[in-house]
């Protein structure tokens, strides 16, 4: 039971700390690259698969319980680490967050006007944030005149 409970909490304080640096530098090379108004707590929150910590928790316990591994342990780590910190790469960041967060084409509809092929950004807590063919940074639309 002790050995199941230390996995769990070594797997908890792993994969936090790899999924906080990868979503930080989401933050900082996407989010704020395309001046989207939104805080960390929000973006780190709702992009978050529930399934998925689940998985990170299981595998980075069961690595670190592994015996007379600790060459393997440490790559698993450091290349574990490098994949984290790849969105803080402002290019690479730009791309990641296109990949998992962006949709194209996107149409709106307001009371008379229709907004069409614009890219998705970003979609959260009933807004969209679109880039608009002539502009740097993303617009708010509210999510219900998404066509």
């Amino acid at each position: 039971m002790i050995r199941l409970i230390t996995m769990l909490l070594y797997g908890l304080l792993f994969w936090m700390v790899y999924d906080f640096i990868f979503y930080a530098g989401l933050m900082v090379n996407y989010i704020k690259a395309y001046n989207i108004p939104i805080f960390f707590n929000e973006f780190f929150v709702d992009t978050q698969p529930w399934w998925l910590w689940i998985a990170g928790v299981l595998l980075y316990g069961a690595v670190f319980m592994l015996k007379n591994q600790k060459g393997q342990k440490a790559l698993f780590y450091l290349l574990s680490l490098l994949i984290a910190a790849l969105p803080w790469v402002p290019g690479y960041g730009e791309k990641i967050g296109r990949a998992l967060f962006a949709k194209e084409p996107v149409h709106y509809r307001f009371d008379h006007t229709e907004v069409r092929d614009v890219t998705l950004l970003y979609s959260g807590r009933g807004y969209d944030y679109v880039l608009l063919k002539d502009r740097k940074s993303a617009v708010k639309y509210p999510s219900s005149y998404r066509r």
